[in-house]
């Protein structure tokens, strides 16, 4: 009987090694945000903005061009702060930039830009972007040399 045991446990110390040698794997998440939590409904990094409209939406950039966030909000009724935190591609910050709007139908458009110069360094740059203090999401571009 010890040695069906010795030997059981053994299989099962193997089989179980095997499993946690795999590297393929797979996952998933989600959660239901809160009902009156601001929300970005379209974003875009581009090269400009016209008529209230994104122009020119692409993640490619090169130093010396003006490069624009363009976010869509909803469920923004009232008062609220928007921040955008331009980070270079050592993850300092370039400059920061903040707009205030008061939205009556909880709908609302802000876009925001960073002039770059022909010293930019080149990489990836991010645009972070925090509503009331809060983080929302990041938007990723390149600045090509």
């Amino acid at each position: 009987m010890k040695k069906n045991g010795l030997f059981l446990f053994i299989n099962l110390l193997l089989l179980f090694s095997i499993a946690c040698e795999k590297s393929e794997g797979e996952g998933s998440g989600g959660l239901q945000p809160g009902s009156s939590d601001p929300e970005i409904i379209e974003g875009f990094i581009c090269s400009d903005v016209l008529d209230g409209k994104p122009y020119g939406i692409d993640n490619n950039f090169f130093p010396d061009d003006v490069i624009y966030i363009w976010l869509s909000w909803e469920q923004v009724s009232g008062e609220h702060e928007v921040q955008i935190i331009w980070l270079d591609p050592d993850d300092d910050v370039v400059t920061e930039t903040k707009k205030s709007f008061n939205s009556k139908n909880g709908k609302w458009i802000t876009y925001f830009y960073i002039d770059t110069t022909n010293s930019s360094p080149t990489g990836k740059w991010t645009a972070e972007v925090h509503i009331d203090g809060t983080f929302v999401r990041s938007y990723a571009l390149w600045i090509l040399e």
